[in-house]
């Protein structure tokens, strides 16, 4: 026992020959160079097998070699849709994969990292930031920089953000902007279906016994197959793998493969089999959402007179009637502050009344707490959440608890840790 604590393991070992190597490694290649560090035997191979297994940043290339998370991620390139309290607050959430990108180390243990990354926006400032926690979901706070930065590129809810890995070992990233407009929408989609095949793929393959494979494990894999080396990132992992591929979210589990349509899972499912995606996980994103920020002024008049969208209560009645709560006797404090913001950014428009106001804002609620409760919205449902939200001036995040300004100390994220 003595003369075996003289020898470093072969976690250790291999760790060590990972992390220092910038490419893949055969599984020879591993042993041949840890029998420098450490006699190896007949059952070194195993071995080597076994410490991969427990090294959550020994990530398989696809092709029998394994390399290390973060010499991996360098040159690689991610697509963050970018939210309404994004841009607002200048925090980016982030689902696993974007944890992995930023803190690979992370998962290895399940443990904050409090490791310091450099973030460098693209004709902008370069930040230094950290992982945080904010409203119960891991994330990096960028902060009012990050939220000039936007307002200055003309960044609406519609736009993408750009995540480029410089280098993952020291942790030196770029962002950049792209707007909606340029998104070249036919090689993204080659780019979504090379990801879901490959996700596909890696889950089949999975042959640890367990219900499925846990979304980091999937992200460290794909990273680990290049899928995101090419110039031109594919969208969202989430939203892609529930919209595209044959993969079904459980929760609590990770993603599984389907048999026959049936996925293993509770069975409940939205119509057509699919699973809905967990309600812990970041929910998928979509390009169907609307936004007042990216009006060229074409059509106002018919939206907010209710004839543009036939869902939306028509408001025919007379001028006379302009501002006429306080007359009618009908007042409180959220539709007050709907009247003055309507007056102040379309003075000339018809309000709604007090009552028309309160029903709106319940079904934007009921939206909004159903999005919570499943993780994601159908597209008509989410591009309903976005019109109300931009008809009665009401930022959907505040609809869930109040004022997320203030950190989330004591909630846990969405994965557990």
């Amino acid at each position: 026992m003595a003369k075996d604590r003289e020898y470093p393991s072969y976690f250790t070992c291999v760790a060590e020959v990972l992390s220092n190597s910038p490419t893949p490694l055969s599984i020879d290649t591993l042993v041949s160079r840890i029998a420098n560090k450490r006699p190896v035997g007949s059952g070194a191979r195993s071995a080597v097998y076994q410490a991969i297994g427990k090294l959550y940043q020994a990530i398989p290339d696809g092709t029998g070699r394994f390399g290390w998370l973060s010499c991996f991620l360098r040159g690689q390139r991610f697509r963050h849709p970018l939210t309404r309290g994004e841009i607002r607050k200048g925090t980016l959430l982030l689902d696993e994969l974007e944890h992995a990108v930023f803190f690979p180390q992370f998962f290895q243990a399940h443990r904050p990292d409090t490791r310091l990354i450099s973030v460098e926006l693209m004709g902008g400032p370069t930040l230094q930031v950290h992982a945080e926690i904010e409203r119960g979901t891991w994330a990096l706070r960028l902060g009012k920089a990050f939220v000039e930065w936007i307002d200055q590129a003309g960044g609406t809810t519609e736009d993408d953000l750009l995540i480029l890995v410089k280098d993952g070992v020291s942790g030196e990233y770029g962002m950049r902007l792209q707007p909606k407009e340029s998104r070249q929408e036919d090689l993204i989609r080659k780019r979504n279906a090379v990801l879901s095949q490959a996700a596909e793929q890696i889950v089949g393959r999975d042959r640890k016994a367990r219900a499925a494979m846990p979304v980091w494990e999937l992200a460290g894999a794909l990273i680990g197959r290049s899928v995101y080396s090419d110039d031109i990132p594919p969208d969202d992992m989430h939203f892609v793998l529930h919209e595209h591929s044959s993969l079904r979210l459980i929760e609590d589990a990770g993603y599984a493969t389907t048999t026959n349509g049936q996925d293993g899972s509770s069975g409940e499912g939205t119509p057509g089999g699919r699973e809905r995606p967990s309600k812990t996980d970041k929910p998928p994103k979509n390009r169907n959402g609307f936004s007042t920020e990216n009006w060229d002024g074409t059509g106002i008049d018919q939206f907010f007179q209710g004839n543009g969208h036939p869902e939306l209560p028509s408001m025919e009645w007379g001028r006379g009637e302009l501002w006429a709560s306080e007359s009618e006797g009908e007042s409180c404090e959220a539709y007050q502050a709907y009247l003055s913001e309507l007056k102040e950014q379309a003075p000339d428009m018809t309000p709604l009344n007090h009552t028309e106001f309160h029903l709106l804002e319940a079904e934007l609620e009921m939206l909004v707490g159903l999005e919570h409760e499943f993780g994601f919205l159908m597209p008509e449902q989410d591009r309903r959440k976005n019109e109300l939200a931009d008809r009665l001036f009401i930022d959907p995040d505040y609809l869930l608890g109040g004022d997320w300004d203030q950190d989330d100390h004591g909630d846990v994220p969405f994965w557990n840790n």
